[in-house]
């Protein structure tokens, strides 16, 4: 399927690996003009390299830290200066840290507010203007089946990432008639770093999904990328304000 959005200039923040890696290739074979943002320079160069050898008509690498405010604004600005604007947003971040209520500190919940949730709003804020002055606009931010399930051990995940998808379905439904899209993805078990993290090793990981998991196993992130690459695309113009999980069924509710 043609997507519709040659040219047009794709942000997969997180892109260094896992997921937004697999999400920003997805959309180079879409022909997007491609920037990928993360803390590891090295590995995005690599990353952008394999976009260009994908289809992107140019993919170029922005060093950024999602919890530095300053930061974010950086890389926004260098990247509408390198294509002159932003019509597709993939926010993707890394977890905060486990732990259940009772065991984290006053401290960890004002990181993992930095780092969760306002860099996020702080990505959407940075693309949003350009997107409402064109009149297209997607954005898509990558979250968790703790939004619509919660998470034993994973308090902070819980309550930040369910703010940040009731943020974005509210400001859904202010920019829908300005042609900006805004969804999010509800992740589940996907072979990541931040999943051997989680269970401490790729034995555990794999044993952990095999029970959790009706397909019995996580995800590789190429099977997460093509919906995602979807809702950044022309025909998914009419989906907005959905929270849709990537999860082999883990979430048991409707």
């Amino acid at each position: 399927m043609d997507l519709g959005i040659r040219e047009r200039v794709a942000l997969v923040t997180g892109a260094s690996s896992g997921i937004g890696a697999a999400v920003a290739l997805a959309l180079a074979g879409e022909g997007v003009r491609l920037a990928v943002a993360a803390r590891r320079p090295q590995l995005l160069e690599q990353v952008a390299e394999r976009a260009r050898a994908a289809g992107a008509r140019d993919a170029r690498a922005f060093a950024v830290d999602l919890a530095d405010a300053a930061s974010v604004r950086r890389m926004i600005a260098d990247v509408e200066t390198a294509f002159g604007g932003i019509d597709i947003l993939v926010a993707n971040g890394g977890g905060p840290k486990p732990g259940s209520y009772l065991h984290v500190a006053p401290a960890d919940w004002d990181v993992a507010y930095r780092s969760v949730l306002r860099a996020m709003l702080d990505l959407v804020d940075g693309a949003l203007p350009g997107m409402r002055a064109r009149r297209w606009g997607r954005i898509v931010a990558l979250t968790s089946t703790s939004v619509k399930q919660p998470i034993d051990n994973l308090v902070l995940s819980n309550a930040f990432r369910t703010a940040l998808v009731s943020a974005l379905k509210t400001l859904s439904n202010e920019v829908a008639r300005d042609g900006v899209t805004v969804n999010a993805i509800a992740t589940g078990r996907v072979a990541t770093d931040r999943l051997r993290q989680l269970y401490g090793s790729d034995d555990e990981m794999l044993r952990a999904a095999e029970r959790e998991v009706p397909m019995g196993r996580a995800a590789e992130p190429q099977e997460y990328a093509p919906l995602v690459a979807f809702l950044c695309g022309e025909p998914a113009r009419y989906v907005t304000g959905q929270t849709i999980a990537i999860d082999g069924g883990l979430i048991r509710g409707l």
